[in-house]
């Protein structure tokens, strides 16, 4: 087994272990894939599926796309072998695909996200959205509250009606007042 087998295996180890640990939450994912092609893309591709946008959307409004993020960054940081990759995690409606065509089509398009987020990450005054396209200050920032502390992550949720965008933020400030 070579080195790419070996890390595609381990990551789909952990994507069963966040299905199962996940499963009660509603709605549920549908199916996933992992995509990874060195010639076009250093990145490895975890895409999760939802059966369709209206359920994704649902998925993404009430926690449990971030909840299975959030999961699935716990599981991959546990391996030392999948820190060291670089890999991002998408949600998407539909159903996998599973011809070449469809499989090339989804990852230019994820190449295409992922770049356009690269290239907002660090502005002070971010105007459009690099995940959707849409304006970036009508995006909502969403959190779980916790009794007595302030958040410190959550996920971002765009107001456009059907927009399946999903991010996520996190914040470094002091707790000291």
């Amino acid at each position: 087994m070579n080195k790419n087998e070996l890390i595609a295996d381990k990551i789909e180890v952990a994507i069963r272990q966040m299905l199962l640990a996940c499963r009660s939450l509603n709605p549920g994912a549908s199916e996933y894939t992992i995509l990874y092609d060195p010639r076009k893309y250093a990145s490895w591709f975890i895409v999760i599926f939802f059966t369709d946008v209206t359920i994704m959307r649902e998925a993404i409004k009430n926690g449990t796309c971030y909840h299975l993020y959030s999961f699935l960054l716990s599981e991959l940081s546990k391996d030392n072998e999948l820190t060291d990759i670089t890999r991002a995690i998408y949600f998407e409606a539909g159903i996998r695909p599973s011809e070449k065509t469809g499989i090339d089509v989804l990852l230019r398009k994820l190449i295409s996200k992922t770049d356009s987020l690269k290239n907002n990450a660090g502005k002070d005054d971010i105007k459009v959205c690099g995940g959707c396209g849409h304006p970036f200050e009508d995006h909502q920032l969403l959190c779980n509250m916790a009794e007595n502390d302030p958040p410190r992550e959550g996920w971002i949720l765009c107001p456009v009606e059907n927009c399946t965008c999903f991010q996520t933020w996190s914040s470094n400030y002091n707790d000291e007042s």
